[in-house]
């Protein structure tokens, strides 16, 4: 039997109608890679749902036209992703000018520490504090990369301003690796700025010179500097399309996810060291504050929540987009960012949506009971489930003991469009408030007549008893157990 896949929404069971207050009706990321996740809550097993999606009234940031605080001012960004961190690129510039630049008009204008004559080569960035050898090559050890023709002079300036020699921000000047070659080079160590600018020109004015440096560590030529971690404190991302105008957030704090703790196992966010947490500022378009970005927490105990940043878009419906221009910030208290912690995380895919991309889709439809597939939640906040999935490797492995203990049933198989299909107990629970709900139809003696396993055909309800009818009849990839009481 071979059934087409379908969305057949549900509604509210009386566990959640109780807790609610609702009466019911009748008588009722090294390489990316999956690997498989603990994620329980405590030792028992269990996820609690959440009620929020986003966790915020922002539902995109935008890469292009950002800004960074670099040197004491906000200076144009682009932003990507990388994994879960936000990487900004930031546009280097020729800060300035100096004598050096200027034409020589006399004699004295003659070899590495004169203050004329010279050129920008070129600018490059490397970590702070390393060291850094640039190459211009020579006969003397092959292996010595880079080339020169004629018998260039080379200076090295900290940052984007140019120098003069010893004066304010000069590091160093080439000289050549061995006695009988012309082609200089330089060892210096990376400024704090990780960004250096390379002054050069012929020994002699006038004269003919070629050079062509090489970098041991880092970037050279390099046209941005890559900023993340701490560095993006102070950057800025736009709410909307990429214009001037709307809300902008800020990035007040950046913590690695590894390093702050959790009440589920194995006790950090994220222990892989791939993700970042974000602590983000609102600000109107006067740059004033207007709030904090995941200041909804439900938990009326607990302070604002700290974003992740997911691949993707989501809209109030629930349905999600790829997006190359804009990404999503998850609360870490909202659904989108509960599934990420549980181990879906949309970078393991790669560059493109693919099974763990939509795993992650449909536990945030389970993980708000989201029924209806519509972007409703019928669930409270802290709400315990049991949660896994099919993937391979399997992020979340199913319950060792295939039967639920007491007071606990199969819920449903989910997909990113919402269940696949629910189990004989949920549906016998259900409010029927979606209107494109497929009812089992029951006879005198409490048997379904329209079963979708017995009668395969439209308007049969999809019921499924336990994970493996879910995948393989009607193509769920992720499941779940509730309590029954």
């Amino acid at each position: 039997m071979k059934l087409a896949p379908r969305l057949f929404p549900a509604c509210l069971s009386v566990w959640f109608l109780v807790a609610c207050g609702v009466s019911a009706p009748g008588d009722d990321l090294p390489e990316p890679r999956l690997t498989t996740q603990d994620f329980a809550d405590g030792s028992d097993g269990y996820h609690s749902q959440g009620t929020l999606l986003h966790g915020t009234s922002y539902l995109a940031a935008y890469h292009a036209n950002a800004t960074v605080f670099f040197g004491g001012r906000h200076r144009s960004a682009t932003s990507r992703l990388v994994r879960g961190e936000i990487v900004a690129d930031m546009p280097l510039q020729v800060d300035g000018t100096t004598a050096s630049l200027l034409a020589c008009t006399s004699s004295d204008g003659q070899g590495a520490t004169r203050a004329c004559g010279l050129v920008v080569e070129g600018q490059g960035t490397c970590t702070p504090g390393t060291s850094v050898t640039l190459t211009s090559g020579g006969s003397c050890h092959r292996n010595i990369p880079g080339a020169c023709a004629g018998s260039p002079v080379m200076r090295v300036c900290s940052g984007e301003q140019p120098c003069e020699h010893q004066g304010t921000g000069y590091l160093v000047t080439g000289a050549p690796m061995c006695g009988f070659s012309a082609c200089p080079s330089a060892v210096f160590t990376c400024p704090a700025s990780g960004i250096y600018t390379v002054l050069a020109g012929a020994s002699a004015p006038g004269a003919p010179w070629g050079l062509d440096l090489v970098s041991s560590v880092g970037v050279f030529p390099a046209t941005t500097r890559e900023l993340r971690a701490e560095k993006l404190v102070g950057a800025r991302l736009r709410t909307n399309d990429g214009t001037s105008t709307g809300p902008l957030l800020e990035v007040s704090e950046v913590t690695n996810a590894s390093t702050v703790p959790i009440t589920e196992s194995p006790g950090t966010w994220d222990p892989s060291g791939n993700t970042f947490l974000y602590s983000v500022k609102v600000l109107n378009s006067d740059f004033q504050p207007l709030g904090t970005l995941c200041g909804s927490n439900p938990d009326p105990h607990a302070g604002p929540g700290l974003a992740v940043p997911v691949r993707g878009l989501y809209d109030l419906l629930g349905n999600r987009t790829e997006s190359t221009a804009a990404f999503t910030f998850g609360c870490d208290y909202a659904v989108i960012a509960k599934c990420y912690r549980w181990g879906y995380k949309p970078w393991l895919d790669g560059a493109q949506d693919g099974p763990t991309t939509k795993a992650h889709w449909s536990c945030t439809r389970m993980a708000r009971a989201d029924y209806c597939g519509n972007g409703t939640s019928y669930t409270r906040d802290g709400t315990p489930i049991r949660l896994w999935d099919d993937l391979y490797p399997t992020i979340n492995a199913p319950p060792a003991n295939p039967i639920p203990p007491a007071g606990v049933e199969f819920e449903a198989g989910w997909k990113p469009t919402g269940p696949a299909c629910l189990s004989h107990w949920r549906w016998k629970s259900l409010d029927a408030s979606c209107t494109s709900l497929s009812w089992p139809i029951y006879d005198s003696t409490g048997k379904v007549t329209n079963d979708c396993r017995d009668f395969p055909e439209d308007g049969c309800a999809p019921i499924c008893d336990d994970a493996k009818e879910a995948a393989l009849l009607y193509g769920a990839n992720v499941f779940n157990e509730s309590s029954s009481h």
